[in-house]
């Protein structure tokens, strides 16, 4: 399984690295460049004047192609920044949401809901987008388009390990599933929410600086001449 893990994500970087147009055409340069620098040795016995043609025009192509390829690795890094820089900024928006449902929460008069099932709903929800960030760092490792893996990426990245934290998110889920919609006791459901809210309060502040990271990188990316 683990062998299994590492050829995907190699495979998942070497067709992100091929995607490019830029690859195809160093591949491209490199045959040409290698039938003229046979050309021009081949000739050099009896014709030098074309080997020294076939030379220049071999030196021009290995030129070409140095040029090509650290054109190549910046659109590559800038490509794999930018991925990186858009899934955090869905994280960060989905803990955002979560972030504005569970403030509401705390404010919320629990006795203004006359006991109706709203206020259950209310919790539930909030329970709920607080599970979505979780499970959306773990579904997104299966995401093939992505440059990287996203579980591993927060593990070490951010310290944040999704697959060891899904048991204390399924546990928030059970037990606002199981209280007492008629005579919620809020602080108990607070009590709930508490160690879950200390991670993803900790993950968002991890992304944030993240997404900045990245922007200074894109803007050094930006300047360089190449």
């Amino acid at each position: 399984m683990r062998l299994r893990r590492i050829a995907t994500d190699f495979g998942r970087k070497i067709w992100a690295i091929f995607s490019f147009p830029h690859m195809w055409l160093c591949i491209i340069i490199i045959f040409i460049a290698a039938i003229t620098l046979g050309c021009s040795y081949y000739m050099n016995k009896d014709n030098s004047y074309w080997a020294s043609i076939f030379g220049n025009i071999s030196t021009g192509l290995i030129t070409g192609l140095i040029i090509c390829f650290i054109s190549g690795i910046k659109q590559i890094s800038r490509t794999n920044l930018d991925s990186h820089k858009k899934w955090l900024q869905k994280i960060a928006q989905m803990i955002k949401e979560y972030m504005e449902f569970y403030h509401q929460l705390r404010a919320t008069n629990f006795n203004s809901f006359n006991n109706d099932e709203n206020l259950f709903n209310f919790i539930y929800e909030t329970a709920s987008r607080a599970n979505w960030v979780n499970d959306e760092i773990l579904q997104s490792s299966f995401n093939k388009a992505l440059s990287f893996n996203p579980r591993k990426y927060c593990k070490k990245r951010f310290g944040y390990d999704a697959y060891l934290l899904s048991e204390l998110f399924g546990d928030l889920h059970d037990n606002v599933y199981m209280i007492d919609v008629y005579n919620p006791s809020k602080k108990e459901i607070i009590d709930y929410f508490s160690k879950v809210n200390k991670e993803l309060n900790t993950l968002n502040r991890a992304v944030h600086s993240a997404i900045t990271e990245i922007d200074i990188r894109l803007s050094r990316i930006d300047r360089t001449i190449v």
